[in-house]
């Protein structure tokens, strides 16, 4: 544990909020104190930390970078007149002084660590919201973003990317991939001014992914006999079979048919679900 906040984040305590009563927040020796309620929050690395356990707090290589927006992202935020926040920011490659980044782990330029769906920040308090990758991740994303319009000036824009048809990823936090529709019905408090597909979701990636992750699957499990097998089918054989029931006794289909239960969850087409109410309910 750190002994202070790092000074550059002195500058951004005015903004910052005490995510359990939205009272306002001031450091005393190695915490963060809120002054309404007098809950109090350590502080890891220089940031602080509000998440319920402080203690699984990941702190990340240095050298990790990842979710580094795009570069026109970059442009205008570079130029943006007023404070960004990046939810879910993960390990940037390079930081912008204009931009808090609020993540769950420490990574490089982590500001503060944080629950997205618990923001400490005070109402109104941002110019603009980027979240890029994160929403998938998310147990409660109604919540979440409703948080991100708690924390939007009126007039401050949001821009963010989530997952739409994607393999399971940083498994068991890998919650939701939703349809533009789930999408909308998120953020349906904001009005919607574009929602379009962007380079990096195109189709090709959801081909691409998947027959990767199908075919190391079936390598791992199978041989590679098998996975040269698979790959050596067509698109236009799946999309045959898709409509003729028929083709579905090909090889292929077996193979996929015979992944163990955990990889098949990994990419299936959904699942099916048996439950019991418990006896003491």
């Amino acid at each position: 544990m750190a002994t202070a906040l790092r000074p550059e984040l002195e500058k951004w305590l005015p903004l910052m909020a005490c995510p359990r009563c939205q009272a306002g927040l001031q450091t005393r020796a190695a915490r963060v104190c809120c002054q309404g309620c007098g809950a109090e929050f350590p502080v890891a690395e220089g940031r602080p930390v509000f998440i319920d356990d402080p203690s699984n707090v990941r702190i990340m290589a240095k050298e990790h970078i990842s979710n580094q927006p795009h570069a026109e992202i970059v442009d205008w935020l570079t130029w943006l007149d007023g404070v960004a926040l990046n939810l879910g920011a993960g390990g940037t490659l390079s930081k912008l002084e204009n931009c808090i980044e609020v993540e769950y782990s420490i990574f490089r330029h982590t500001d503060v660590v944080a629950d997205a769906h618990h923001l400490p920040f005070a109402d109104s308090s941002f110019d603009a919201v980027i979240s890029f990758n994160t929403f998938e991740h998310l147990a409660d994303p109604t919540r979440a973003a409703g948080e991100v319009f708690r924390v939007l000036k009126p007039g401050g824009k949001l821009v963010l990317h989530t997952a739409f048809l994607q393999p399971v990823h940083e498994a068991p936090y890998h919650f939701y991939n939703t349809t533009e529709y789930g999408l909308r019905r998120w953020f349906q408090d904001f009005s919607i001014t574009r929602l379009t597909v962007s380079d990096n979701f195109n189709p090709a990636y959801v081909l691409a992914w998947l027959s990767a992750e199908m075919l190391r699957a079936v390598e791992d499990t199978q041989g590679p006999d098998a996975a040269r097998h698979l790959a050596s089918s067509s698109l236009g054989y799946w999309s045959s079979s898709w409509g003729d029931a028929r083709q579905r006794n090909h090889p292929c289909w077996g193979i996929l048919r015979k992944l163990p239960e955990e990889l098949q969850k990994r990419m299936a087409a959904g699942f099916h679900l048996e439950a019991v109410k418990p006896a003491a309910a």
